[in-house]
């Protein structure tokens, strides 16, 4: 089925699994284009930010997402691994 998009007018085509997925879902056909419709997801999506940060145990400097004046615990990969070693994530604190 050959579609306009509501937002920048290109022609695009929606295929029968499509058409199947949204029907089985209880969704309305898309108004936009895959790429406008993957451009208003990205716009929705919080904006990413690297923090260099110690790790809690062995100071090590890592990359996280994270941001050093909230004060969280973080772990890097091999103190982590450690932790969940030692802890009996059944019980709850």
């Amino acid at each position: 089925m050959q579609k306009t998009c509501k937002r920048c007018n290109n022609s695009f085509k929606l295929i029968k699994q499509e058409l199947a997925f949204y029907e089985e879902m209880g969704l309305p056909e898309p108004l936009n284009c895959p790429t406008c419709r993957q451009e208003i997801r990205e716009s929705m999506r919080n904006e990413r930010r690297f923090y260099k940060y110690p790790c809690a145990k062995c100071k090590k400097d890592m990359v996280t997402t994270h941001n050093p004046k909230k004060g969280l615990i973080v772990y890097c990969l091999d103190c982590y691994k450690e932790f969940r070693n030692t802890v009996d994530l059944t019980k709850a604190e």
